[in-house]
């Protein structure tokens, strides 16, 4: 009985790391996604509309939990020094594909409007390269998120 108990709370406790772990990276990614909404001074309704369409599709959440992660990754993203942090957590975590496929989503961000700021611009390549994506990658992605919102 006394392992069952051991195996119990270990279980348990395992599953609320990963569900943190979880956690973190939806964050990360929000996160990012925000810094380009508001790399040219100026955060823009659409851009916030696609941002939240990205997250309640590729992370299955519901409004009130896009809505609650949007708030938290823009304290974060103004508590934020540096977007290593974030990124680190990704490449940590996870492949090229799912890095690939929100760098996609940063530049539908900065597309949206259709107007790509220097700035906006300059943000998504910075975050791409710290996700170690090629430049082909990166024009890809680009490419790809130009078709999305076509």
């Amino acid at each position: 009985m006394l392992a069952s108990l051991k195996q119990f709370f270990s279980n348990s406790k395992s599953e609320q790391t990963s569900i943190s772990e979880e956690h973190a990276l939806k964050l990360a990614a929000a996160t990012l996604m925000f810094e380009v909404s508001r790399s040219d001074g100026e955060i823009a309704a659409d851009e916030l509309k696609v941002m939240g369409q990205v997250l309640k599709r590729d992370f299955e959440l519901s409004d009130e939990e896009v809505e609650e992660l949007t708030s938290d990754a823009k304290q974060a993203s103004e508590d934020a020094i540096s977007l290593q942090g974030f990124t680190r957590q990704i490449c940590d975590r996870w492949g090229n594909q799912e890095r690939r496929s929100l760098v996609e989503a940063c530049w539908m961000i900065a597309l949206v409007d259709s107007n790509l700021d220097a700035h906006e611009r300059h943000t998504v390549r910075k975050i791409a390269g710290l996700l170690y994506l090629t430049d082909h990658e990166i024009i890809v992605a680009k490419e790809a998120a130009a078709k999305r919102l076509k």
